[in-house]
């Protein structure tokens, strides 16, 4: 069963303008005001529902922004108290000297 539904566009309001020059251009290129108007609502429905999905991406965005926060806080921490180096003695580095194998040499042609 179809239902009716009737409107009036007026000149007078910018909007309502703009709206009947898109419906007569999509009727100039052979499209009938019913598809005209079926395809503007669904394009509006999809618009919302990416409208949704935005809301839980910046919900989300905001979730990771708060823990990239707080790794920043112990990272400054880890920053403060920087782990000690040793320097390695010079009788050991010697010893490793000693203890290692020359390698091959390669002459050049």
């Amino acid at each position: 069963m179809s239902e009716v539904f009737s409107f009036r566009l007026s000149d007078k309001n910018p909007r309502e303008a703009q709206a009947r020059e898109v419906i007569g251009a999509w009727v100039k290129q052979g499209y009938s005001l019913r598809y005209v108007l079926t395809e503007a609502l669904l394009l509006l429905r999809k618009r919302e529902i990416n409208t949704v999905r935005t809301g839980d991406l910046d919900e989300t965005v905001n979730r990771l922004s708060r823990l990239v926060e707080k790794l920043e806080d112990r990272l400054e921490v880890a920053k403060i108290n920087p782990p000690v180096r040793t320097e390695l003695s010079d009788s050991f580095l010697s010893s490793i000297k000693m203890a290692a194998k020359p390698g091959l040499r390669v002459e050049d042609e």
